[in-house]
């Protein structure tokens, strides 16, 4: 078989290529067939294996009525009837005793459809049900009567709650009868059979369940019974014997062993071996890596990863272990699995007090990180993750928070290699996911090894998981082949029957978690004993009765239980999958004392294990086995039941007081709202649902995941009727949605946030909220429609000029001119708001108005108070540590200083570049703009192109836009082959489409202009240059030089002189020296060749006294165009400019 990826020819049989490890297969996700990796549709099925499609192709033809098909059948027919129902009628309220009968019916429905039976018919108080037909299974003896047990603890309970003495006695017979297949309007099941189970059940006394010998002996491998003598039946001859059943039997294995089933480990040495590979790589080549490994509920993920892990543990070589996992609550909890890893890793156990806690981490700290003050930072990030310090006061700050967890991690990896390992991924929230990727993009030499563990649902949320990234591989794991499945059961359990491996086989379909929860039932049932570390078998297991799913043999196990072990373990599955016996004795209104008999015993029956590990966060807890078994365990729980478990859960985790579980109690309200939301019950849970919600959505937004509060917020707004919460909401959703980067949520949110607003008579709610709109239209690049927003605004609202909101309003009116181009605007609303801000300490926003000012005042020609106003910002918002403040007063102070003071510029904006890289912004491209901008200007090309070369990780898919076009210039003006900087261009420009930014614009046609003069299109380099100057008038514009030196070359005297007025007004050093190259030009092209020679000697001399050695070789250059090489003052300018070009490299 040929690799897709590669190339390479693997021999059959391969599952991955030898040659780059990619997948050889592709498995059907409808049929499990194997498919090549570049086929659209199953060969097998048809269905089609891209974009998420499982529809067959073609469609394929209607089914076609089937007419009814008469069958004998060999069938269990379960009669059940209540007992003091006819006495309770009499007296109660005929609607109450309606409402009752119908609670009845929809039990006893719901009970025998989760068993697979067919209620045939209700008949007054009694129910009829079959199993066998349609549908046969080879366990239905068995189904029927757990079904009749269920029944009769179900009516007994319903009883309790209406204070009645309510039982229901049962019946249940097997044997053929005569059955009509696609009957309607007719009975399904009909014959002697029928009757004679009507007639035992009739006999039984209230709360029991009879059977009749056949079912005896079809159920009793799973069910436990005792005699209940030979019974005569109304119409028979001769009595029949019958049985009781008792419970669903769950025998001990046997003494001692252990209390984790642990088979050969088959199938699976190529994954383990990738595993072991890409983490030799990791430690060589100290660079992280991602591993995803990904398929269905028991297809042996976590078994891999544990075989990994006892591998690592062995090895002499030092690895820093972590692991966590996601909840599976709703849409995830904010970053559960990261604080799991930051808690083992600190040796916090969950019922550690805050202040132990806090110790702990402190400890670690000291440990791990060297330098006070890094330790300083990032110890309140990592309190915040783990909910032990609240942000309240603080604006979310996503990217600090990144990169203080990232970093935590980094520090560990320089000792050794670091496994950071995410169990059940699907389930995590999408900051979780985010920080994933951010831990890829922006950690560079250091050896972190990620694996995630998933099922494929996660590419329903992320179907762009990975892509694009550089050292991501992506594991699929594909069922188990016969013959490892078979080695699987003949080591768990020699000597088993072939017959019987054969039906298991047949069954599992090469999902081990079937063939060990097989061995885990036969256990149960005392049809396999231990024998040292096997199992042998005990009897006859040649005839073996098989469910035919792995959901439906995990059932079968769980109706094994008995009824108070069976109800523990659903309050079990409430909590989570993992609980302590704390929380279940809340929940479940059990005894302290019958719960931990109950769970001792669970966990001998291997559907619950016990954490042990003394370095686990969860020490001394209790988990299921298996994901799938809470699943199940979860699914048989009626909806009121459900809802009266998470509210017991909800309730027990706010007595908690912990901050980190705030998205564990929303998502217990929210279910406990879901599974019952009619009523007056059903109103209160919403309400507290939309407490708990608002709760979580601030944790998360606190955490940096806004589209995880963003969802938070709109599941409390599908819970919400009142106006004022609505507003409250949409503000949050829509302001959170603004910081996720999501392009329709903020406009949705916001704009009926704005609605809500104007139809109250709260003002100043209304002024926020057009605030909160205009901001979200700007980030969308749509600055003109929030200022047409805000102007109108700020006259109909003046008499609230002193309030925190008009402050507000000024501060974003301000930024958006002074985006727009508009500085005297944008200074002049500064100069109105400041004072207020001062006074109302509204630090934010009062470093904020400062920021937009210097960059204004630095237009307007106030250069050095600009650049004063400008450092004073740096220093003030980096000592608030407000890092998003301190990088935009970084931009406009690399803008402003690069008129005057070119290095400070250039130390400025690179120091303001390695911060944002450091913390891991994306929103800082100017930053990376004008570093590599003055770089170019000073000589640094060298560390432009390096930093350059990182920002564009080949491979990836988004690009950076400032990066690309600096790049393509950079290499450009070395005069590299390929380069099309024009094709950068445009693609720049149609993917900003209907921006207004002015600084944009400008950045466009200066990328145009500088390229025309590059290819000697002279005259289309001055007007593109005059354009750029136009779009937006800098101080330290590039592009009016630029555009002088093409009118010079042109010889066009009045294009010259119109450049030097307008450089004229400009402060600023770098503009005095421009005004004497202008000058120098103008005295050449009018024959002043003395003259000239003196100003172009003065325009060189100021432009090495600001370290602009490339410019200054330009002018140089342009020296020589406009007076020939024969001046011999200029030789040695000259040859330091050729001496410029050869280090530059440039063309």
């Amino acid at each position: 078989m040929t690799c897709a990826t590669c190339g390479t020819a693997n021999e059959a049989g391969r599952k991955f290529c030898a040659e780059c490890g990619a997948p050889l297969v592709v498995v059907c996700p409808a049929c499990g067939g194997p498919n090549r990796p570049a086929a659209k549709f199953c060969g097998e099925c048809g269905t089609a294996l891209s974009g998420g499609a499982t529809a067959r192709a073609g469609g394929g033809p209607a089914t076609a009525a089937i007419a009814p098909v008469a069958e004998r059948r060999l069938v269990s027919v379960l009669f059940a009837d209540l007992v003091g129902f006819t006495t309770l009628s009499e007296s109660r309220d005929p609607e109450s005793v309606r409402e009752l009968l119908g609670r009845y019916f929809e039990v006893a429905s719901d009970i025998i459809g989760r068993y697979g039976g067919t209620i045939e018919k209700f008949i007054g108080d009694a129910v009829m049900a079959v199993w066998g037909a349609p549908t046969a299974h080879e366990d239905d003896a068995e189904r029927a009567v757990r079904s009749a047990l269920d029944l009769v603890e179900a009516v007994r309970r319903l009883g309790q709650e209406v204070d009645a003495e309510l039982m229901l006695r049962a019946g249940v017979l097997t044997g053929e009868a005569a059955v009509t297949l696609g009957a309607t309007n007719q009975g399904m099941v009909a014959g002697d059979l029928v009757n004679t189970a009507s007639r035992l059940q009739s006999i039984a006394p209230p709360g029991t369940v009879l059977v009749g010998e056949s079912t005896f002996h079809a159920a009793s491998g799973a069910v436990a019974f005792e005699p209940a003598g030979e019974q005569l039946l109304k119409g028979r001859q001769t009595p029949a014997p019958a049985f009781r059943a008792l419970r669903v039997m769950a025998r001990r294995g046997g003494a001692g062993r252990s209390e984790q089933l642990e088979p050969p480990f088959v199938g699976r040495a190529p994954e383990l071996r990738m595993l072991k590979d890409f983490h030799a790589a990791t430690a060589a080549e100290r660079r992280p890596r991602l591993v995803s490994i990904m398929g269905q509920g028991g297809i042996g993920k976590t078994r891999l990863v544990w075989e990994f892990q006892k591998y690592m543990d062995g090895v002499t070589e030092v690895v820093y272990w972590h692991q966590g996992r996601s909840p599976a609550y709703g849409e995830g909890i904010s970053f559960w699995a990261l604080a799991e890893m930051v808690r083992g890793r600190a040796g916090i156990q969950d019922s550690d007090e805050p202040g132990t806690a806090r110790s702990k981490l402190a400890a670690t700290l000291d440990t791990w990180i060297g330098d006070d003050a890094e330790r300083r930072w990032l110890e309140p990030r990592l309190l915040q993750l783990l909910g032990l310090e609240s942000a309240e006061g603080e604006r979310p700050d996503r990217e600090s928070l990144f990169a203080a967890w990232r970093i935590f991690f980094e520090r560990i990896a320089e000792r050794g290699v670091v496994v950071l390992v995410f169990e059940d991924l699907q389930w995590a929230d999408g900051g979780l996911l985010d920080f994933i990727d951010h831990v890829m993009e922006w950690s560079r030499d250091r050896p972190l090894y990620l694996i995630t563990m998933a099922r494929p649902e996660l590419l329903d949320r992320r179907p762009d998981w990975g892509a694009g990234r550089r050292s991501f591989t992506s594991l699929l794991l594909e069922p188990l082949a016969e013959a490892d499945m078979r080695e699987l059961l003949t080591g768990l359990v020699p000597g088993l029957p072939e017959p019987a491996v054969a039906r298991v086989l047949g069954r599992a379909e090469g999902i081990p978690l079937y063939a060990v929860e097989t061995v885990r039932m036969l256990l149960a049932e005392g049809r396999l004993e231990r024998d040292k570390d096997t199992y042998r078998p005990v009897g006859d297991l040649s005839e073996l009765s098989m469910p035919p799913s792995l959901h439906a043999l995990i059932a079968a196990r769980l109706d094994a239980l008995e009824p108070a072990e069976r109800s523990l373990l659903q309050a079990a599955s409430v909590i989570g999958k993992t609980f302590d016996a704390a929380a279940l004795t809340a929940v479940s209104s059990v005894d302290t004392d019958e719960v931990a008999v109950r769970l001792a015993s669970l966990a001998r029956r291997e559907l619950l294990s016990r954490e042990i590990d003394p370095r686990s966060p969860e020490q001394g807890q209790y988990g299921f086995v298996q994901g799938l078994i809470r699943e199940v365990a979860y699914g048989t729980l009626a909806r009121r039941d459900r809802r009266t478990l998470h509210v017991a859960a909800a309730r027990y985790f706010e007595t908690l007081d912990d901050e980190g579980i705030t998205g564990v109690l929303a998502e217990h309200y929210l279910a406990a709202y879901r599974a019952q939301p009619d009523g007056p019950e059903g109103e209160a849970v919403a309400a507290q649902a939309r407490i708990a919600l608002r709760a979580a959505a601030e944790r998360a937004r606190s955490l940096g995941s806004f589209v995880q509060a963003v969802r938070y917020l709109e599941q409390a707004l599908d819970v919400t009727t009142d106006p004022d919460e609505e507003f409250a909401l949409r503000t949050l959703a829509g302001d959170a949605a603004t910081y996720a980067g999501l392009s329709d949520e903020p406009t949705v949110h916001l704009q009926r946030a704005l609605e809500l607003a104007r139809q109250g008579t709260d003002r100043r709610r209304t002024l926020d909220a057009i605030v909160y709109y205009a901001f979200a239209r700007s980030r969308l690049g749509l600055v003109t429609e929030g200022v047409e927003l805000m102007e109108p605004a700020r006259i109909e609202y003046a008499d609230l000029s002193g309030t925190p909101e008009f402050v507000r309003l000024d501060a974003e009116l301000a930024r958006s001119y002074l985006l727009l181009g508009d500085d005297e605007k944008a200074n002049e609303v500064v100069d109105q708001a400041l004072p207020t801000a001062e006074k109302l300490e509204l630090s934010w926003e009062t470093i904020g108005l400062l920021v937009t000012r210097g960059a204004a005042l630095a237009t307007l020609g106030r250069l050095r108070e600009a650049i004063v106003t400008l450092v004073g910002a740096v220093s003030v918002s980096s000592s608030h540590q407000l890092p998003a403040l301190e990088l935009r007063a970084r931009v406009n102070l690399s803008f402003a200083a690069a008129a005057d003071d070119p290095k400070l510029a250039y130390a400025t904006a690179r120091d303001g570049y390695d911060l944002a890289n450091h913390l891991g912004y994306r929103g800082y491209q100017y930053l990376l703009g004008n570093a590599v901008e003055l770089a170019i200007r000073i000589g640094e090309w060298d560390w432009a192109a390096t930093t350059l070369a990182e920002a564009l990780v080949p491979g990836e898919e988004t690009r950076n836009q400032t990066a690309d076009w600096r790049d393509a210039q950079l290499r450009g003006l070395r005069g590299e082959r390929g380069v099309k900087v024009d094709d950068v261009l445009d693609r720049i420009a149609s993917a900003l489409g209907d921006v207004t930014e002015a600084q944009v614009l400008m950045s466009i046609h200066e990328g145009r202009g500088e390229l025309a003069l590059a290819r000697g299109e002279i005259e289309d380099g001055y007007r593109l240059s005059m354009a750029a100057f136009r779009a937006h008038i800098a101080p330290d514009s590039g592009a009016l030089p630029r555009a002088a030196r093409a009118a010079a070359w042109l010889g066009d005297l009045v294009a010259l002189r119109e450049t030097r007025q307008l450089i004229d007004p400009f402060p600023g050093r770098l503009p005095a020296a421009w005004r004497r190259e202008v000058d120098a030009a103008i005295a050449a092209l009018e024959g002043r060749r003395e003259e000239a020679t003196s100003l172009f000697l003065e325009a060189l001399d100021r432009l090495r006294d600001l370290g602009v050695m490339y410019e200054r070789a330009v002018v140089a250059v342009t020296a020589v165009k406009l007076l020939g090489p024969d001046i011999p003052e200029l030789h040695a300018a000259v040859e330091e400019a050729d001496a410029t070009f050869r280090r530059l490299g440039a063309s």
